[in-house]
C-alpha cells in the first residue's frame, strides 16, 4: 500500500498541470450534460461515447476523478441521474482495467470506492468483474479491491474475494482484514452468518480476522466462540480469540473455564491466563475475585497486570488490596504500587488538560 501510494501521488506531482487541464475540460463537458438534464432534455450519446474510449487511459481516468470530486459536492437530482447514466462505461472500464497491470488495476478499484458508485447505480456486474481483480499477483491492488467490495455492500462478493486471497500466497496481516471488514457498508449480520458458515474452508490466519470481526459486531456467537475456546486441537490465537470475545459479551457458562485459566499455573499458559484476567472484568462473583486476586501472586508481569485492571474494574480500591494480597508478596505489591503511581500520572495529567 506504501508503494502504490507513493507511486500514485508521483504520478500525480509529475503530470499534475496537464492533470488539471484536462480536469477542468472535464468538469466543463460533465456540467454541460447535467445542465441539458435540469432542463428536461437527454444526456447526449456522444459524450458517454467519448468518456467509454477516453477513460480508457488511466490519466484522463485520474483527471475525471478530479472532475467528480468537484461536481459531487453538489447534492443535486440532475446528477445523480447523470451518475446512474455512467453505468455502461463503468462496467466497461472494469473489464478494461482487469487487463492493466497492477498499479493501474488497483486504481481503478480505488476509483470505484472513491466515489459510491454503488448510490447511483447497479454495481452487480461491476463488482462480479471487480472480484476478479483479486486474483492479481499485488498486494496493494488486492487491498484496493476488497475496499471497493466492502463499500459496494454485499456480503457474497465480500467472502468470496477473501476465498480468493485465502487461496493466494500473498501474505495480509489479520489486523488489515479485520478493519477493513469493519468498514462494510451492507448488513454485518448477514456477512457474518456467510463467513462463519465458511470458517473451517478459512485458513487460520484468515480464521482469527473472522473472529475478531464477530467480536467487535456480534453478541450472537457465544456457543460457537465457547466451543472453540474449549477446544485444545484449535490454534492459541484462534483459542485467545474465543477468550476475548467473553470479556466482551458476558456468558456465564463462559465463567468456570475462564476462572480455570486464569488458575492454570503454568508459565507455559500464561496468554490463557492473562487474556482469561481481563474478560473476568465483566463477571461478578466471589470466585472470580477470588481467583483475580490470587493471580495478582503470578511471577507474569501480563498475568498481575491484567488481574489489577479487573480487580479495580470490580472496585476494589488498591490500598485495600495492599492489605488483601500485597502485604508481603512482592509481586503483588509491585503490581499494585505500579497501578497507583500510573493512575496518580493520570490525574496529573488531566488536572494540566483541564
Amino acid at each position: 500500500m506504501i508503494i502504490f501510494n507513493f507511486v500514485y501521488n508521483m504520478i500525480l506531482k509529475g503530470s499534475n498541470h496537464r492533470l488539471k487541464k484536462r480536469s477542468k475540460k472535464f468538469n466543463k463537458y460533465i456540467t454541460e450534460q447535467i445542465e441539458r438534464i435540469q432542463d428536461g432534455k437527454d444526456a447526449q450519446t456522444k459524450h458517454f461515447s467519448y468518456f467509454e474510449k477516453k477513460l480508457s487511459h488511466v490519466h484522463n481516468l485520474m483527471a475525471f476523478d478530479r472532475a467528480l470530486e468537484s461536481i459531487l459536492q453538489n447534492d443535486e437530482p440532475a446528477i445523480e441521474e447523470y451518475m446512474g447514466l455512467l453505468q455502461p462505461i463503468m462496467l466497461h472500464l472494469a473489464e478494461v482495467y482487469q487487463k492493466r497491470d497492477n498499479l493501474q488495476c488497483a486504481y481503478f478499484a480505488y476509483f470505484i470506492e472513491k466515489h459510491s458508485f454503488e448510490n447511483y447505480m447497479n454495481m452487480n456486474d461491476i463488482q462480479d468483474v471487480i472480484i476478479g481483480y483479486m486474483n492479481k499477483n499485488s498486494l496493494y491492488c488486492r487491498i484496493n479491491t476488497l475496499q471497493a467490495l466492502y463499500t459496494l455492500g454485499d456480503e457474497e462478493s465480500v467472502a468470496e474475494a477473501i476465498s480468493i486471497l485465502d487461496r493466494s500466497d500473498s501474505f495480509m496481516h489479520e489486523k488489515i482484514l479485520t478493519d477493513g471488514l469493519l468498514s462494510y457498508t451492507g448488513d454485518h449480520n448477514k456477512l457474518i452468518h456467510i463467513l462463519w458458515g465458511k470458517i473451517e474452508d478459512f485458513s487460520e490466519r484468515v480464521q482469527l480476522s473472522i473472529l475478531n470481526y464477530i467480536r467487535f459486531k456480534s453478541g450472537d456467537y457465544c456457543e460457537e466462540m465457547f466451543s472453540i475456546m474449549q477446544d485444545n486441537s484449535k490454534d492459541k490465537e484462534i483459542r485467545l480469540s474465543a477468550i476475548r470475545y467473553f470479556g466482551k459479551y458476558i456468558y456465564e457458562p463462559a465463567k468456570e473455564p475462564l476462572i480455570a485459566f486464569v488458575s492454570d499455573k503454568n508459565p507455559i499458559n500464561w496468554e490463557y491466563a492473562a487474556i482469561s484476567a481481563t474478560s473476568l472484568a465483566r463477571y461478578e462473583g466471589e470466585d472470580v475475585l477470588n481467583v483475580l486476586m490470587e493471580a495478582m501472586h503470578s511471577s507474569n508481569w501480563y498475568v498481575r497486570y491484567n488481574a489489577s485492571i479487573s480487580l479495580e474494574n470490580h472496585h476494589l480500591s488498591y490500598r485495600d488490596l495492599i492489605e488483601v494480597v500485597g502485604g508481603k508478596d512482592r509481586y503483588a505489591r509491585e503490581m499494585i504500587m505500579y497501578r497507583l503511581d500510573s493512575r496518580r500520572i493520570e490525574q496529573e495529567e488531566k488536572e494540566v488538560t483541564t
